[in-house]
This record gives C-alpha cells, sequence and structure tokens, in this order.
C-alpha cells in the first residue's frame, strides 16, 4: 500500500509502523508503504501498519470512516474502518 485517502477528512492521512519496545510499549514511524501479501487482509494492530487521521466532526464508537487503499501494483481498493474507542 502506497497512499491512502478519505473522503472523511480534509486533513492529512499518514500511514505508519508500529514496533513493540523491549519495555513492552509500542512505538511508531511514519512509512511510505506497508506491504500487503496478495489474496490476505490487512489488520491494523500495535505490531504492525497504521492509518492515522485528524477525526473532522464527532466519530462515535462503531461508526463507519470510508478509506480508498492505493497499491503500487494493485490500483485502487475501497473499504470502510470502523471507530474504536483507543484502549479497545
Amino acid at each position: 500500500m502506497v497512499e491512502v485517502a478519505s473522503s472523511a477528512t480534509n486533513k492529512q492521512i499518514t500511514l505508519s509502523s508500529h514496533r513493540m519496545t523491549d519495555g513492552g510499549s509500542a512505538t511508531r514511524a511514519q512509512v511510505a508503504s506497508a506491504a500487503v501479501p496478495t489474496g490476505r487482509g490487512l489488520s491494523m494492530s500495535p505490531s504492525g501498519p497504521a492509518v492515522t487521521l485528524a477525526a473532522e466532526g464527532d466519530w462515535s464508537e462503531g461508526d463507519l470512516v470510508p478509506f480508498t487503499l492505493h497499491f503500487e501494483h494493485g490500483g485502487a481498493v475501497s473499504t470502510s474502518a470502523v471507530v474504536i474507542r483507543p484502549t479497545s
């Protein structure tokens, strides 16, 4: 995945990678792309990639946020993410 866009915001959307530290916490760094194996899904987790954007408006837990994921060799794919609490 080389780019992420969303009609839910006009603000910058960043793609980042999470890595676990030796102390058991997660650290995040912005990345230019994320590998997605052909035919497999992509889960956002403390040990993997993440899409970060600033909320515009009042989002509630359970709301769907539309995204378009752009792939270097596969074009664009539209999908939605479910809003969860940061501690979920």
